[in-house]
């Protein structure tokens, strides 16, 4: 007994050992992995802002030189004067000051040929505020295992690797870093668009309230989100390519009888963007106020030749079901007025009285589902023909913080059936089937 009484002592003084061993480590692990963690070292040690300029040469390619001006806004300088994309100017600079040494693969290298250095694939000379003011970084080619490419810093004969990202993010060419921006005009300011394409061609103009109307003419509603989708073309869709930087001499590119034609205006600038002949998968391409013929991508094209009725906003009324304040509803029986508190609903004319939810709610979704499917050939204010001088309904919806008014005729002539919104001056035929569910929503009220 005594003997194993010892030996479960052992046990645990043993246990107790290991424990205050561990405790000890764990208290002691993550300032020793903290101390023995190497700095890393930086390619460039400056601040962003701190770049001046640089120079980019391609082994194979066109060398060009970037200078930050007083403004602080950056521009090609050489080989020509061109404006640069600031942002992606910017995150060029921001990633060459952040990347890090990844390993020393030679402190004296005797060829460097052998790792794409002599000559090197790219050569990167850089001027700063800070030290050192002078920097340049020669890029080889990447390494066996792709995962990092050989670099050499002038000045210092070891051989090193960086990142594999380093060397996509540092190896931009001319075309990466100018601005490529279709347009130059601020989108968000654009009051007037026209886009000649032949028997489709339209025209777009921002109304006194901010909203667009498509200039047939007269002018009707235009569909806010189709707008937005031919916009956001001249904000998204850059330019594929260059073909020449001078468009004097640009008569092979087919702009003489030219696919497309867009005139934008902003306040009182505008700019012409010319569509010529078809390129491959893309189209030849000349801005009025800027020098190159350029590519831009058949999406582009495709994106702006709409027939205007595509264009149209095809909803009679815009109001959703929760915003609804009030419907006064005029019909050749009678008119009928419902009000909304607290999202219950009451009728207050010809007679007070409570209505169902469940109904208010089938006649307001009726209401707001009415919607144009084509637009008839008619004489601007000439209501006649499609029943609207005498309308099936009149209906006037209240609604939202503001409380805007919208009024809605609704007409048949035969077998078809006409609406309008006011003051809208040509009418859209609708689906029967939507005229009959506001019938049949207001008959059970």
């Amino acid at each position: 007994m005594k003997r194993y009484a010892k030996t479960v002592g052992a046990l645990v003084i043993l246990g107790a050992l290991w424990a205050s061993i561990n405790f000890y480590n764990k208290r002691k692990s993550p300032e020793s992995s903290k101390s023995s963690e190497p700095s890393k070292e930086m390619i460039l040690p400056v601040k962003a802002d701190q770049v001046q300029s640089f120079n980019v040469t391609p082994r194979d390619g066109q060398a060009f030189t970037c200078v930050r001006g007083t403004n602080k806004t950056w521009a090609i300088t050489e080989p020509n004067k061109l404006a640069a994309d600031q942002s992606a100017v910017s995150s060029f600079v921001e990633n060459l000051v952040g990347v890090s040494v990844n390993s020393v693969v030679d402190p004296n290298p005797g060829n460097l040929k052998d790792f794409g250095l002599d000559p090197p694939v790219t050569i990167l000379s850089v001027s700063t505020s800070g030290k050192p003011a002078q920097f340049t970084l020669r890029i080889g080619d990447p390494t066996p295992t792709n995962d990092a490419v050989y670099a050499q810093v002038a000045g210092s004969p070891r051989l090193i690797t960086l990142p594999s990202y380093g060397k996509s993010a540092l190896e931009k060419t001319l075309f990466d870093l100018r601005d490529r921006r279709i347009v130059t005009l601020d989108t968000d300011q654009i009051q007037q668009l026209e886009v000649s394409n032949g028997a489709k061609s339209y025209k777009l103009a921002k109304n006194p309230d901010g909203q667009w109307d498509l200039v047939l003419p007269p002018p009707v509603r235009a569909d806010s989100f189709a707008v937005d989708n031919v916009v956001s073309q001249f904000r998204s869709r850059p330019m594929m390519s260059i073909l020449v930087e001078d468009k004097k001499d640009a008569g092979q590119y087919g702009f003489g009888s030219p696919t497309l034609t867009v005139k934008l205006t902003s306040g009182a600038a505008t700019q012409t963007v010319v569509v010529g002949k078809k390129d491959g998968s893309n189209y030849d391409a000349i801005n009025s106020v800027l020098e190159p013929v350029f590519t831009i991508g058949g999406d582009f094209v495709t994106a702006l030749q709409k027939d205007p009725a595509d264009l149209r906003d095809k909803n009679l009324f815009s109001f959703s079901s929760y915003d609804a304040k009030t419907i006064d509803i005029t019909t050749a029986k009678d008119h009928r007025v419902f009000q909304q508190n607290d999202f219950k609903w009451k009728q207050t004319q010809p007679s007070a009285k409570d209505e169902p939810t469940d109904k208010m709610q089938d006649l307001l979704n009726a209401l707001s589902d009415l919607r144009a499917f084509s637009f008839p050939k008619a004489t601007p204010g000439n209501f006649a023909p499609f029943g609207l001088s005498k309308p099936l309904y009149t209906v006037k919806a209240t609604f939202g913080d503001k409380n805007r008014v919208e009024t809605v005729e609704v007409g048949s002539v035969g077998d078809k059936y006409y609406a309008r919104r006011d003051p809208d001056p040509i009418p859209g035929e609708v689906p029967k089937a939507q005229v009959d569910s506001i019938d049949k929503a207001l008959g059970a009220l």
